[in-house]
C-alpha cells in the first residue's frame, strides 16, 4: 500500500473469533475495509493464518 497522509485514510474495526471463539478487535486507518483486512493480515499472525476467523470490518466515523 502506497503512503499516504493519514487524512485520506478512515478508521475501521476488525472483529474476528479466535479458536476458544473469544472475539478480538483490532482498529486500523485504512482507505478502506480491504485493505483494513490486508492490514490485517501482515500485523496479526492469527488473522494472517486463519482468514476466515474476520467476522466484522466496520468503519468507525
Amino acid at each position: 500500500m502506497p503512503s499516504r497522509p493519514i487524512k485520506s485514510c478512515n478508521k475501521y474495526v476488525l472483529s474476528y473469533k479466535d479458536s476458544s471463539n473469544k472475539t478480538h478487535e483490532v482498529g486500523f486507518y485504512a482507505r478502506d475495509a480491504y485493505d483494513c483486512l490486508m492490514l490485517a493480515r501482515e500485523f496479526n499472525s492469527y488473522v494472517h493464518e486463519n482468514p476466515g476467523s474476520v467476522i466484522r470490518i466496520q468503519q468507525k466515523f
